[in-house]
């Protein structure tokens, strides 16, 4: 049954890419792209409902999101965690390369890689303008995790990593320097199945109930038993007994 809501689809994931201008200088146009792991063999993974920009940035898309023509939840245009995130963020960003051999990743961790090499990504472009130094742009990009896809998959770990790049492409000078920054980085969203903890601590207090409980049985029985006579001694009966003592009188030979 295909999703008619976008709570239907699957659970909430976010992702906010901030791109900071440490300073002291100005840039003036720098594009910002974004590879999202869209689908696999015509399934869904990561279902974009809406993006949300701050700052000097236009973006567009390619294929187009939702494109079942799913109701979205409702989505002010400025959130709160938006602005509080664009406000507190004072720490400089900086945003490096890691190449990482694909055969050593297979080997540490049995986790299923997608990325835009083997599935098929939408791609997010967005035009930056002018960013001083210490401003910043903001791309939010609220998405749900295609749950149908997965759950035919149960058990395998997925990692759906995103590509973010961004190249400055002019500074508001004259004198333009020889390398203008760029730079990329992979974001990675778990799929991890969670098993359920059935594990339990048993209260001391069941503990040492059971401990008396147990020693009073163990009381109890042992009443009754010496009750019964079951701790009594057996002696020989002394008829018995006289009649063992002159058997081996008799046999005694004479001096």
């Amino acid at each position: 049954m295909e999703p008619r809501t976008e709570d239907e689809v699957g659970p909430l994931v976010e992702h906010i890419y901030e791109l900071h201008n440490i300073g002291p200088s100005t840039i003036s146009d720098t594009i910002l792209e974004v590879g999202w792991p869209f689908s696999a063999r015509d399934e869904f993974l990561l279902y974009i409902f809406h993006i949300q920009t701050l700052g000097p940035l236009r973006c567009q898309t390619s294929p187009d999101i939702n494109p079942q023509d799913i109701k979205p939840a409702a989505s002010p245009e400025d959130t709160p965690e938006l602005s509080a995130f664009l406000r507190n963020s004072t720490i400089p960003h900086l945003v490096k390369k890691r190449d990482v051999p694909g055969v050593q990743l297979h080997r540490q961790s049995p986790t299923k890689i997608l990325n835009c090499t083997n599935i098929e990504c939408l791609q997010i472009s967005c035009v930056v303008g002018r960013l001083e130094g210490g401003e910043s742009g903001v791309l939010k990009v609220r998405s749900r995790l295609w749950a149908h896809t997965f759950l035919q998959r149960k058990n395998d770990p997925y990692a759906l990593a995103s590509m973010v790049s961004f190249e400055v492409k002019k500074m508001p000078y004259k004198d333009q320097p020889a390398k203008l920054p760029e730079g990329s980085i992979a974001i990675k969203t778990s799929v991890i199945w969670a098993t359920p903890n059935v594990s339990f601590s048993v209260p001391l207090w069941v503990i040492i109930l059971a401990i008396l409980l147990g020693l009073l049985v163990l009381a109890i029985l042992t009443l009754a038993l010496w009750k019964c006579g079951f701790f009594d001694r057996a002696r020989p009966p002394q008829d018995d007994m006289a009649d063992r003592e002159q058997l081996t009188s008799d046999k005694t030979p004479e001096a």
